[in-house]
């Protein structure tokens, strides 16, 4: 009876992150011409800057962009150009130039930046290596290969050739060394969401800075990090601690670190 149990909730959880590949790939192929919004709903509210990840578009992030807009925040996605396959260290200027440009367009002090996938690389890159920190209030990492994908290595077969991102992100590489070892230059709050089983992204060790309760993992897919709502919870959450302590009330000191085999089976 426990093991028919296991297995009708595996095949629940694998046609829940199938729906959420389908309606990843639904905005996806949206293409980067998304018409943005803007216009305050809620004054004072920090801009939210979108990064999304390799082979991936504007589209491609438009359901947690609506999210955010639906609970008051202005948000921008970015694009990397075309399906971010050039070299992250090029796409991070670029991100670091884009948000300095929107700071004198929306006279704004600082944004909060959601990266994913390959766009977290890019954003902490940015902010350890080209001081993008001045602009950042705080960076939510979702599903972003800090440690390498093994999928670099299909890419490196495949788009080798043409992408200089693919080699960046095999465990390992060079790139991502330097971005592991190099030291925040001044303390930034970081959130690390991952899907329990992400097969793009293998669950990897926490960021420099990351604080416990800030490294979260949920039961999904990679898609699921920018489609499921209970992800958008967290990165809400962490967004607007203020709002979110208000409604929840006191909390409970949160548990330590599970292990990586307790998520990957949950």
């Amino acid at each position: 009876m426990g093991a028919l149990t296991r297995s009708v909730g595996r095949a629940r959880h694998l046609r829940r992150v199938a729906r959420h590949t389908v309606a990843y790939a639904r905005h996806l192929v949206r293409g980067n011409a998304i018409a943005g919004d803007v216009s305050w709903t809620s004054p004072g509210a920090v801009p939210v800057v979108l990064a999304h990840g390799f082979l991936g578009t504007r589209g491609s992030m438009q359901m947690l962009a609506r999210r955010l807009r639906r609970d008051g925040r202005v948000v921008v996605s970015y694009s990397h150009g075309t399906f971010q396959i050039r070299s992250l260290r090029a796409s991070a200027q670029e991100l670091a130039d884009h948000l300095a440009r929107l700071q004198d367009e929306l006279r704004v002090e600082r944004f909060d930046v959601v990266g994913f996938s390959m766009g977290g690389l890019t954003a902490l890159h940015a902010v350890k290596f080209l001081a993008l920190h001045r602009l950042v209030r705080r960076l939510v990492l979702l599903g972003s290969p800090v440690d390498g994908t093994p999928a670099g290595y299909l890419g490196v077969a495949t788009l080798g050739w043409m992408s200089p991102s693919v080699w960046q992100v095999l465990p390992g590489s060079p790139f991502l060394r330097e971005l592991r070892e190099a030291p925040l230059p001044t303390p930034l709050p970081i959130r690390q969401i991952h899907a329990a089983q992400d097969v793009l992204c293998p669950l990897p060790a926490p960021v420099e800075g990351v604080r416990k309760e800030d490294f979260v993992v949920l039961p999904g897919g990679h898609s699921s990090l920018v489609v499921a709502r209970p992800f958008y919870l967290k990165v809400r959450e962490f967004l607007n601690p203020e709002v979110e302590a208000a409604q929840s009330g006191p909390r409970s000191i949160p548990p330590p670190f599970p292990e990586a085999s307790e998520l990957v089976g949950s």
